[in-house]
């Protein structure tokens, strides 16, 4: 399972944690959110994730949507225009015409898929904290994502997250070895759903070093929200966290040797 067999990864950071004054423990992990993306790397692609491995990533955080006819395609917004030549909300798009009309602006490469994202991690060994955006995954939505995971080889490498709890919990009965992870933005919602999920995405600002060893207590993963400052970095790492998902692997290594 994704999020606990986080706690044992170190992978290519662990030397440069291991001796950085702000990470105690070598098993502290690094998501990449999104990839690595840049001027000439868009989110959400296969380069991005690539360079954000080279750079050192643990684990790549990514989003899926559904398109017109419930595809699963790997995307974060709601809508195709600010990352592809089209427009629009994905949700008027068929997978076909996507395939055919759409580029990413960056690679000018389609909209990856979900299946084309789960081949590349079986041939790099990625681990992927999968995102399913959006509140309005009906059980037969979540259970087409659950299948496309036991279909492939790499169930074991994936953990879902989500914003909405009701959402995880159809993960969770779906598949009740599929590690979640809910996303919050304060400590109330994590209070009211204690021993629901498997692990929590927290901003540093709603932690404290008693919450988060109350978490750790229970077996439950606590990770660093989307934490893209130095700042935030000493922080989390005071708190005990046992990873954080930043922007840029690469800024957080340099910071962290």
């Amino acid at each position: 399972m994704l999020v606990r067999r986080l706690l044992a990864l170190a992978l290519v950071l662990t030397a440069s944690l291991v001796a950085a004054p702000a990470v105690a423990d070598p098993d502290f992990t690094v998501t990449a959110h999104r990839g690595a993306p840049s001027r000439t790397l868009g989110e959400n692609t296969l380069p991005a994730f690539g360079r954000a491995l080279s750079d050192g990533a643990t684990a790549i955080e990514t989003d899926l949507r559904r398109t017109k006819d419930d595809k699963l395609v790997v995307l974060h917004d709601s809508g195709v225009g600010r990352t592809t030549n089209c427009a629009g909300p994905i949700g008027a798009w068929t997978l076909r015409d996507l395939m055919r009309k759409c580029r990413e602006d960056t690679s000018h490469q389609p909209v990856l898929t979900a299946a084309e994202l789960l081949g590349w991690a079986e041939q790099t060994g990625a681990s992927l904290m999968i995102e399913l955006k959006g509140s309005n995954w009906s059980i037969p939505q979540v259970r087409e994502v659950v299948n496309l995971l036991k279909g492939s080889a790499v169930f074991d490498q994936v953990a879902i997250s989500s914003l909405r709890l009701t959402v995880l919990q159809r993960v969770h009965r779906l598949a009740p070895n599929l590690d979640t992870q809910l996303i919050v933005s304060g400590w109330r919602k994590v209070r009211a759903s204690i021993g629901q999920v498997e692990g929590y995405n927290v901003p540093a600002s709603a932690l404290t070093t008693s919450r988060v060893k109350r978490l750790r207590r229970k077996g439950i993963v606590v990770v660093g929200g989307y934490a893209d400052s130095p700042a935030q970095w000493r922080r989390l790492a005071r708190l005990g966290v046992d990873g954080v998902v930043v922007p840029s692997v690469r800024a957080y290594s340099e910071w962290a040797r």
